[in-house]
């Protein structure tokens, strides 16, 4: 899978598990990528700071160590 297929699949499923999650309040939800095209992503986390932290731990956890990891976006759904 392509780099650019990785990050179109992440986005969707980050969009779709936003999108099932509106009744929670701010709920945030955030996207990680390597230099490589691994990812990593999360959602319905009740702070900015825990859902950037879980996308990059889940995108290390599927990369390379000389690769390095970057969240590309978050967003919270209200």
């Amino acid at each position: 899978m392509t780099s650019i297929s990785r990050l179109g699949l992440a986005a969707l499923v980050l969009a779709g598990s936003l999108n099932a999650s509106t009744s929670q309040a701010f709920a945030w939800g955030c996207i990680a990528v390597s230099d490589e095209g691994s990812y990593g992503y999360s959602y319905n986390y009740d702070d900015e700071d825990s859902a950037r932290a879980k996308a990059l731990n889940e995108c290390a956890a599927n990369t390379t160590v000389d690769s390095v990891c970057e969240i590309t976006e978050c967003d919270d759904e209200s």
